[in-house]
């Protein structure tokens, strides 16, 4: 089954989860209700909470995910993604294997940013359902070193395709 299947999304589209209250719930929930994956970011646990709350209300029951940058990442950011029922949530820069055994108990499926092999490695043993493979070229906060065209095959071997 294709992640867009999995997820019940009609467009192709994942928003990016940029931090800070950049991708804020009007944001997500606009994605989200046009078909793509609407997705919000990392900000305090009260702000994160409240917008993921409010982009999955106003999503008209289309799916929504949350952006977790990990050294930022306190329980209550896990805990907001189970209260709001968020339909995935996406780990940047690690692969926290107690939020990640947390959010699966919860049928919430997890992906983690992976740029290199062993980050991939990391990924899967510690629960991750599916890797997002980032090369040199993504914007924002950067886990790869060199170009996507030399990660991703990479990342699929070690991931077994």
């Amino acid at each position: 089954m294709s992640l867009l299947e999995s997820l019940g999304l009609s467009a192709p589209v994942v928003q990016a989860g940029m931090g800070g209250g950049v991708a804020g719930a009007e944001l997500a929930a606009a994605v989200s209700a046009a078909g793509g994956l609407g997705t919000v970011g990392l900000s305090d646990p009260r702000s994160f909470a409240t917008e993921l709350r409010r982009a999955v209300a106003l999503a008209g029951g289309r799916p929504v995910a949350a952006n977790l940058l990990v050294p930022f990442v306190r329980r209550a950011h896990i805990d907001a993604c189970i209260a709001a029922g968020a339909a995935l949530v996406v780990f940047h820069d690690g692969a926290p294997a107690r939020w990640i055994a947390a959010l699966r108990a919860a049928r919430i499926p997890v992906l983690c940013t992976a740029g290199d092999v062993a980050q991939t490695r990391r990924a899967l043993a510690a629960g991750a359902d599916g890797l997002v493979a980032q090369g040199v070229e993504a914007g924002g906060h950067l886990v790869a070193d060199r170009p996507l065209s030399v990660t991703l095959p990479e990342v699929l071997g070690a991931a077994g395709g």
